[in-house]
């Protein structure tokens, strides 16, 4: 009886015999010498897990690579022990014993159990990274039972036995190689670890106290997305085991936040797990990118000498930001740099920072795979026993639990695999994000000047989607190839020789893919290109919007933004036809290679049976799958390294070395700032040659390296200075002479092309006032303290020099009122102030003024220049460009500049009285009042409880409306979209009724393996010459259709954009705007089709495989009800989470791009006062927050794709038990069995993809959601009107104001209080009046930007109100104070509608003194550059005249027009507009009181009222009115 126990237990023919043939029994060495060794080491691994867990305290470090590896060894050695019992059985044909099994079944626990313990070792319990001593003991008790092993297989294999197992050979060195390994590991990790709470991390929370401190006193308020809210959030992947990881249990506390709509905003999500730190991916791919650590994002922490953990943690040292609020600076030399380095590419950066951790993930992909294969495999051998009736009972339950095993075990490695590789993936996005902000912080702005803000805004976006597209699409270039390799392999095992037909179809396919993949490739390039000028010219338009809006220019715009877009529509047209031929081929090659195999099959003579056919239709089903996606990989390969190239060419851009441009300050005299000699500056890129090495003070004291040829115009030449600290150095010259560029060769944005410049402190940075103000958008005080620490005594100082203090009474929120980007709801002379006020409080040694004085009125300009550049600067070093020679009476010395060269320098009485100074008729303006300048925009649309201007982002919550699928669909068309729906119907039943033939046929063979004749192969024949023309029309209809929904939506949008009211602009951050255009543009344009195509696809063949399946096997409709059940509630319990998550991505991703756009408006001031660090520091915390919603929306898909997996396991399990029970019972037909397991085989990938898809057609649907909210929210001007005015209108220019009121927010004060006033045709009007006033708003309501709620606007005796805006706005003239020029031509921005000739527009730039400069830069088609940069702030302001000079409107509008020009011009200027417009309207708001002097009338504003309205010399001669009091400054 003992013997036949054991008989049937050690199966194998032998019993329990403890030595045979020398060696140990099979059976013996199982039970008695490896079984024990590996219960003790699972007795002792649990003892050590609980006290490990019970003794914590919360605190733990990460593990070091060599216990990682441990750790991977042991999951090896766990999942080895199963397989080789599997694949003994399906491999060997060898029947597996009872002693088999219970001998994996130990190891494997024992070793599973042992894996928690080596992630245990990272609470330090035992002080070193080895761990307890009696475990190391007790594992070399499975070295000695692993040798036992060993040695058995040897023997054998050397004797040949008839018991020798291949399988269980190679398993054995397997795990000897995975077990030495394991044993080096313990080497490196005796070292004694003391843990101390400055090193450990608690709850694995990656911000520390320096990273969430404030930089200022303040809660920062700028680009508002998401409210943070405070409250502690547990991080992601912190302290879970190992089920927890492999099922995704973990995530299910972020789900049920989700179902109960808890999930509000980004600080209800998971904190990123440490790995992903957005502060430590930036340090660590910096180093590696540039070779040098920036010791002010290094850690200050400092670890014991006699640990180990700086080597064991990172090779990179923590992040941690010097506080901002102390602004002492470091040294020069403030860089830890490799000596040597040689920069490595993009790609070898990445390869080098992510690339073990990215192949690595490479062995769960074959894994996968090979799990994978192993469902054809048992289906071979499933339904061969049901064929041959005679087989034992008992295979087919083994079968049937390999089956389920199988589907198992690649379940688990595939979602692990898709999961790690989107975690590299956002530590690639991270990478190149953070990559190229550093980057335009250093570079200079002449080489950065050949990419344009919509282009760096691209690589920030939509090519850093396609580089991390790269991660997946990798490994499928070598897996997919492999999946097909296999499959003909078996394919080759199943049919013999036949399979070649198939695999010949197959080689000829690839060229043709090569090519499409080729010209995909192609078409990408174009179309990101043409989606560069898009985004471009979108982003020039909105922030020239005031100007499109005054001008009329809407409808140019519209059309210029639309043949941009045609174009990149028909690079994506093709692109999508290719892509529909990529399809119809993927889809059409499996079927066309089973009917070759099959027909070649036949005529060879052989026999085709049910297992046979089958095991191969199964083999087909898997070859869909690669060989669809795998053009797909190909493209996406392509496009990934499209965009590389694309971000390479930025990233490999020059940084400005200060070392190289700056000369050493060594050899400066104590009491000199500065020193410029012999030096030339250029603005051009084109300059050859080198700079030479660093030089030192011996090295450059007389010796010039001569670079290049003589300067242009657009460089400075010969420049020499000197600056005595605390001087003050005024610079003169007329409009374009350089004055500006001089400032800027001092920053060190010029290049320099010779000589010397050198800088005392140069550390310290300048304090900069520029001419055009850039102005952050956050709070008054967030601006002036501009990351400093709040000092209440200098702060009120501050706003008393720079004559605040009245405007702050104003505002609703005083210093706390939000301003609008780039100050867009405050003055030009409160914008100006404002940035003095930040240039002063920096408390600098430099002081760099370019025209600040120029924006404000006579007294303001006379406190700032008294109280600020005399008082509260007296003593610094400060160089103040101007025109009021007035203020440069008491300079201590003036520099002349004409055409980029310094004509004179001298002290004041040398420069202001010579005959130079009076040759280019420089004027004292003493005797100029000035009333203000400022276009006051009455502190538009401001909240008057808080100062709050913009508001969060709008984000719908709960599902995506029905509404939004059916704006979609009916922007497809509304008889295409049910086209597409009726031929993906009819593909998948053309599909189903094929499989179901071949079935029919197999099984009603007149025996079983009948021969097949071709005339058996017709209908099949047939069959596919149908599915062919089904494929094909379904793929070029999806791709017409998302065409036409794509060009729909951008149109609908573009013009709801152009007729939203300027009030609009004012309280919406561009960014937004732009993230519109780009991000949410691309997703309909390619992304959504591209998913809902799946989607689609996938449900029809989900359907199509329960409707054969439960055709074949109907018991399996009991099985499909509970399922479909549990599937409906995870996939409802998953989408609640995963759209709000997605809301939350697509919100949080607007300020990256605000940020970012700001940040090169303001790239001189920020580099200038040296805040580079603290910018990247806030470019890191956006991206922070972002990458949070994006990694939570990854892990929520892989909790949803590992539970969909594990229904398909259920199915696949459930078919395979019922298919034997009905084989028990002799009521199955086996053809019916294979068909329904074959497509339940690839059920699994559906199930998870059709949720997937659909997920992810819901999160692609929100950019579609957003899209709509600008499309159908945002309001529109009343842009039509009752009457058409006479085809002359207006002929005379009167205008009647007649008691007008007009408020900007139903909440605030009138801007304009019953106004009324009259003005006679062809008189000349000035406008005065302080801030807030009302002046500018007159213009708003004349050109009806703003609509007035009360009164009447009469030009010519025609109430406006009754008139189309387009009529008003293209029949009167306006200069806008803020002059905006578009990239482009000359011509385009004089003329862009085309209505004039090149004699006329010479001739107008010729009266405003523009035609030299013109011709310069190349004439009527000389290239402006982006926003005119190629112009001065004065030049761009005669540009915006030569418009005006140009429509001989007779109403024409000026709002300081001339306040960046110098004297001599301005007067001409004067000239030319009374000369020019002797017979037109012109009110102007005044610059000068010169300027208005000479006007019929003067209009005084006073609180939104008109308070006087006379002759100049009449009100002059009353001291008691308000002009009288302007222009004397009381």
């Amino acid at each position: 009886m003992s013997d036949l126990f054991w008989h049937q237990f050690c199966g194998h023919g032998e019993n329990f015999t403890s030595w045979k043939n020398g060696d140990f029994g099979h059976c013996f060495e199982q039970l008695v010498v490896i079984c024990p060794s590996y219960i003790i080491l699972s007795i002792f691994g649990s003892y050590y897990i609980a006290v490990a867990k019970h003794n914590t305290r919360g605190a733990f470090l990460p593990l070091p690579w060599y216990v990682k590896y441990r750790l991977f060894c042991t999951i090896c050695l766990m999942l080895l022990a199963v397989t080789q019992v599997v694949a003994t059985r399906i491999l060997n044909n060898i029947t597996v014993s009872y002693s088999d099994i219970v001998c994996a079944c130990i190891i494997s626990a024992s070793w599973l159990l042992h894996g928690v313990y080596i992630h245990r070792l990272r609470f330090l319990y035992w002080s070193t990274w080895r761990g307890a001593v009696p475990m190391v003991i007790i594992y070399l008790l499975t070295i000695i039972s692993l040798a036992a092993q060993l040695h058995t297989n040897i023997i054998q294999r050397i004797n040949e036995s008839p018991s020798h197992n291949i399988v269980e050979e190679i398993s054995v060195y397997i795990s000897t190689f995975l077990q030495i390994s394991y044993l080096l590991t313990l080497i490196p990790g005796s070292e004694r670890v003391t843990l101390v709470d400055d090193d450990v991390y608690y709850r694995a929370i990656n911000e520390s106290v320096d990273e969430t401190s404030s930089l200022v006193d303040s809660t920062s308020s700028g680009y508002r997305t998401i409210t943070p809210q405070t409250g502690v959030i547990a991080a992601a992947e912190y302290d879970i085991n190992c089920v927890s990881w492999m099922t995704f249990h973990w995530v299910q506390v972020l789900l049920a936040k989700g179902a109960k709509k808890s999930i509000k905003s980004v600080s209800d999500l998971f904190l990123l797990p440490l790995r992903l730190s957005t502060h430590k991916l930036y340090v660590k791919f910096n180093y590696i990118l540039t070779g040098q650590i920036d010791r002010k994002f290094q850690s200050k922490r400092h670890y014991p000498s006699d640990t180990s953990i700086s080597s064991n943690v990172s090779s990179i040292p923590e992040v941690q930001f010097s506080n901002c609020n102390n602004h002492v600076p470091e040294s020069r030399n403030r860089y830890t740099k490799v000596e040597d380095f040689k920069p490595p590419t993009l790609l070898k950066a990445l390869n080098t920072a992510f690339g073990w951790e990215y192949y690595s993930l490479g062995l769960l992909k074959l894994l996968a795979d090979c799990f994978g294969f192993a469902g054809p495999i048992l289906l071979n051998l499933l339904v061969s026993y049901m064929e041959t009736k005679s087989d034992n009972e008992q295979n087919g339950y083994f079968y049937a639990v390999g089956l389920c095993v199988a589907t198992l075990l690649g379940s688990f490695c595939s979602t692990q695999f898709d999961y790690n590789c989107n975690v590299v993936g956002l530590k690639i996005r991270a990478a190149v994000i953070t990559t190229v902000y550093r980057k335009s912080l250093s570079v200079s702005n002449v080489s950065v000047g050949k990419f344009s803000t919509g282009q760096i805004i691209n690589f920030m976006s939509t090519d850093t989607d396609r580089i991390v597209n790269f991660c997946p699409s990798f490994h499928a270039v070598w897996s997919l190839p492999f999946q097909i390799g296999v499959s003909l392999y078996l394919l080759h095992q199943q049919v013999g020789l036949a399979f070649l037909a198939g695999l010949a179809f197959a080689l000829i396919l690839i060229p043709i893919n090569r090519w499409l993949a080729n010209k995909i490739g192609e078409l990408s390039k174009a179309m990101m290109e043409q989606k560069d000028n898009r985004v471009k010219v979108m982003n020039e338009v909105l922030f020239g919007m005031r100007v499109v809006k005054f001008y009329a220019w809407e409808d140019h715009f519209e059309n210029k933004v639309n043949e941009l877009r045609d174009a990149e529509l028909k690079s994506l047209k093709g692109r999508k036809y290719l892509d529909a031929m990529c399809v119809y081929f993927w889809a059409t090659t499996p079927v066309l290679i089973s009917i070759l195999t099959f027909t070649t099959y036949s005529l060879m003579g052989n026999q085709l049976t049910a297992a046979k056919v089958f095991t191969s239709l199964s083999l087909f089903l898997m070859l869909i799958s690669p060989l669809n996606a795998f053009p797909w990989v190909l493209n996406g390969l392509m496009e990934a390294w499209v965009s590389l190239k694309r971000v390479q060419e930025f990233v490999s851009l020059k940084d400005i070395d200060m070392d190289l441009y700056y000369s050493s300050s060594e050899v400066l005299p104590n009491d000199c700032s500065m020193s410029i000699r012999g030096a030339e500056f250029s603005w051009r890129d084109n300059v050859t040659g080198s700079l030479g090495r660093k030089r030192t003070s011996s090295q450059d004291t007389e010796s010039d390296e001569e670079i290049s040829k003589p300067g242009t115009t657009l460089s400075l030449t010969n420049i020499n200075m000197n600056v005595i600290k605390g001087q003050l150095i005024g610079v003169i010259g007329k409009v374009g002479s350089g004055k500006s560029s001089l400032l800027s060769c001092i920053l060190g944005e010029m290049h320099r092309v010779r000589g010397h410049i050198r800088v005392s402190d140069l550390e310290l940075g300048f304090a900069l006032a520029a001419q055009e103000p850039w102005i952050q958008h956050a709070t008054i005080r967030e601006n002036i303290l501009f990351g400093r620490q709040f000092n209440s005594r200098k702060y009120e100082k501050v706003l008393d020099a720079c004559a605040l203090e009245e405007d702050l009474k104003i505002l609703p929120a005083g210093d706390r009122t939000e301003v609008g980007e780039n100050g867009v709801t405050l003055s030009g002379g409160q914008k100006a102030r404002l940035a003095l006020a930040r240039a002063v409080y920096q408390n600098m040694d430099v002081f760099l003024l370019d025209d600040p004085l120029s924006a404000v009125d006579a007294h303001v300009a006379q406190h700032l220049y008294q109280k600020c550049i005399m008082g509260l600067l007296w003593g610094k070093t400060r160089i103040l460009c101007t025109h009021h020679t007035k203020y440069l009476v008491n300079a201590d010395m003036i520099i002349l500049m004409d055409d980029g060269k310094i004509v004179k320098t001298g002290l004041p009485s040398e420069i202001l009285d010579s005959h130079i100074l009076k040759s280019v008729n420089y004027t004292n303006d003493d005797d100029d009042g000035n009333t203000e300048h400022s276009s006051d925009k009455d502190i538009l649309d401001l909240d008057t409880d808080a100062g709050k201007l913009v508001e969060e982002e709008e984000k719908e919550v709960g599902t995506v409306k029905l509404g939004i699928y059916q704006l979609y669909w009916r922007a497809v068309g509304k008889c295409l979209a049910p086209s597409v729906l009726l031929s993906l119907f009819l593909m998948q039943a053309s599909r189903n009724i094929n499989d179901w033939w071949l079935s029919y046929w197999v099984s009603h063979s007149e025996k079983p393996g009948q021969h097949v004749t071709n005339k058996s192969v017709l209908p099949e024949d047939a069959q596919w010459s149908h599915r062919n023309h089904l494929y094909t029309e379904r793929s070029f209809l999806f791709a017409y259709g998302g065409i036409c929904a794509a060009k729909s939506l951008h149109r609908k949008l573009l013009l709801n954009i152009l007729k939203a009211p300027i009030s609009f602009f004012d309280v919406t951050p561009i960014g937004r705007i732009v993230n519109r255009f780009s991000s949410d543009v691309f997703s309909v344009d390619d992304s959504l089709p591209f998913i809902m195509n799946i989607f689609l696809a996938q449900v029809y063949g989900i359907l199509g495989t329960i409707v054969v399946t439960c055709y074949g096997l109907p018991w399996f409709a009991v099985l499909i009800l509970p399922l479909g059940v549990l599937y409906y509630k995870i996939q409802n319990y998953y989408r609640h989470t995963s759209r709000e998550i997605k809301r939350i991505s697509s919100v949080t991703l607007s300020p990256i791009y605000a940020h970012f756009s700001e940040t090169i408006t303001g790239m001189g001031t920020i580099r200038a006062m040296r805040e580079q660090d603290r910018f990247q520091k806030e470019n890191l915390d956006k991206l922070d927050t972002n990458q949070r919603a994006q990694f939570c929306a990854q892990a929520v898909a892989s909790w949803l794709s590992f539970r969909l997996q594990m229904l398909g396991v259920a199915m696949v399990t459930g078919i395979a038990f019922i298919a034997v029970l009905e084989h028990h019972f002799q009521t199955v037909n086996p053809g019916l069995v294979g068909l329904a397991i074959s497509y339940a085989l690839a059920v699994t990938n559906l199930l998870s993809g059709v949720v997937n898809s659909f997920a992810e057609t819901e999160k692609q649907m929100v950019s579609v959601e957003r899209v709509q909210q600008y499309i159908e929210d945002v309001p529109n001007e009343r842009a039509e009107g009752s009457l058409l005015p006479p085809p002359y209108w207006p002929i005379q220019g009167s205008i009647v104001f007649r008691h007008v009121k007009l408020k900007y927010r139903s909440n605030l004060a009138d801007a304009l209080d019953k106004v009324s006033f009259e003005v006679e045709p062809a008189e000349k009007i000035g406008i005065v009046g302080r801030t807030g006033s009302g002046k500018s708003s007159l213009f708003l309501a004349l050109f009806r930007m703003v609509e007035i709620y009360k009164g009447s606007i009469f030009v010519d005796g025609i109430d406006l109100i009754h008139l189309d805006l387009k009529d008003i706005r293209s029949r009167f003239a306006i200069i806008p104070q803020d002059p905006f020029l578009f990239s482009g031509s000359v011509r385009e921005n004089l003329d862009p509608t085309k209505a004039y000739s090149d004699n006329e527009l010479w001739s107008v730039l010729d009266k405003c003194h523009l035609k030299e400069a013109v011709e310069r830069l190349g004439g009527l088609h000389g290239d402006v550059a982006e926003r005119g940069k190629h112009f001065s702030v004065g030049q761009r302001q005669l540009v915006c005249l030569a418009r005006a000079l140009l429509t001989r409107a007779k109403i024409l509008c000026i709002d300081e027009a001339t306040a960046s020009v110098d004297m001599e011009t301005d007067v001409l200027l004067q000239q030319t507009i009374q000369s020019e417009f002797v017979e037109s309207t012109v009110l102007t708001i005044a610059h000068r009181i010169s300027t208005i002097m000479d006007s019929n009338r003067v209009l005084v504003m006073n609180e939104g009222k008109a308070a006087e309205f006379a002759a100049p010399g009449r009100l002059l001669s009353k001291p008691e009115s308000l002009f009288y009091k302007l222009v004397n400054g009381q």
